[in-house]
Order: C-alpha cells, then structure tokens, then sequence
C-alpha cells in the first residue's frame, strides 16, 4: 500500500525511474539507402537497403535519421517532367532549388532541436555520384558544384545556422567505392562511440 501510494506521488510530481537507453547519437541518411524502392526506375541496387550501413548504425547504437527524397517531393514518384528532360536539369531550376531548400529548412530546424537537446549527428550520407539531388563531391568540407542539388542546399542552410556535419557519398553503384565510404563510416562511428 506504501509503494502504491508513492507510486501515485510518483507520477502526480514527474519523477520516474526509468531509465532512457537513448544513444544521442544519429545519422541523417538519404530516404534510397534504407529504402531502394524510393531510387528511379533502374537505379536500385540492393532489393530492400544498404545492410551494411543499417547494420554499422546498430552495432554503434546510432540512430538513423532519414532524408526526403528530394526527387519525390518535387518530381513525384514518377519523377515526371518534361519529355527529354533530365532529372537534375528538372531539379537544378529555381522551383527545384525552392523545393530542395525547403526540404532543408525542415531538416536543419529538426538538426538544430536534436543538437539543443545534447545530441550528436555524426554524419550527413548522401548518394551515388550521379544522383541528381543527392550526390556528394567533396574537397576540403565543402561540397562541389556536381554535388547534388539537395545535399548543396542542405549544406548552404546548415552554415548559415553554424552547424557543421560532415558530408559523405555511400556509392553503391561501384563495390570499390562502397567499401571505402563503408570504411570511411565505420571510422567516424567508432571515433565517436561513447562505449
């Protein structure tokens, strides 16, 4: 009757004993690394996702942030546009750019609460070297003109507010630069694991 009572007390004043098993720590990851049914009709190279960086995120207790497509939310699923048009060139226009800065907005407000509450994001993984939105290119930090139009503009709103993530491209379209930017990942967690 003690404990029942207490309990009640408990709970009423916002005490409680659980204990938060939360890492706080993540990775923002491009919406086609754990999902291969958002990439473009003939893009997909695994049948589901990339296991290799879903299972580094979970043996490093790191939680996984997922990225819109931005080819989705401008193009549609079907990426429709123009007969002959490309899809970077429907992309890399300023009612692309908008839309792409939009997304950016959204995540670098949702970044900046996560960081407030004490947590780290580790990494930004973006795409294949020929993805329109989501390719990454780096020299030196930043991200070069090639890389794709979501991820340029994600940087862009990410420097305005301070915050620096580091960016990287997980190229599963060649298993030579999969395995390194894997190695490359693998690195980063393991620098920042807390265990």
């Amino acid at each position: 009757m003690l404990r029942s009572l207490f309990n009640r007390i408990r709970r009423k004043i916002g005490l409680s004993y659980r204990k938060d098993n939360r890492g706080r720590r993540l990775v923002a990851v491009i919406e086609c690394i754990i999902n291969q049914n958002a990439r473009d009709a003939g893009a997909a190279t695994f049948p589901a996702m990339d296991w290799d960086v879903v299972r580094l995120c979970n043996q490093y207790h790191v939680g996984i942030l997922q990225l819109p497509c931005p080819e989705i939310h401008f193009l549609g699923f079907d990426r429709n546009r123009k007969p002959g048009e490309s899809i970077r060139n429907a992309l890399d226009t300023e009612a692309g750019r908008e839309s792409c800065r939009k997304i950016s907005m959204e995540i670098a407000d949702r970044f900046q609460t996560y960081i407030n509450q004490g947590y780290q994001i580790l990494a930004i993984l973006g795409g294949n070297p020929e993805s329109p939105g989501c390719a990454v290119h780096i020299k030196e930090g930043a991200l070069l003109a090639n890389s794709g139009v979501f991820m340029k503009e994600l940087q862009d709103e990410l420097h305005k507010r301070s915050i620096d993530i580091p960016f990287q491209g997980i190229r599963d379209s060649d298993p030579d630069m999969l395995a390194e930017d894997i190695e490359w990942f693998r690195k980063i967690l393991s620098q920042n694991n807390k265990k």
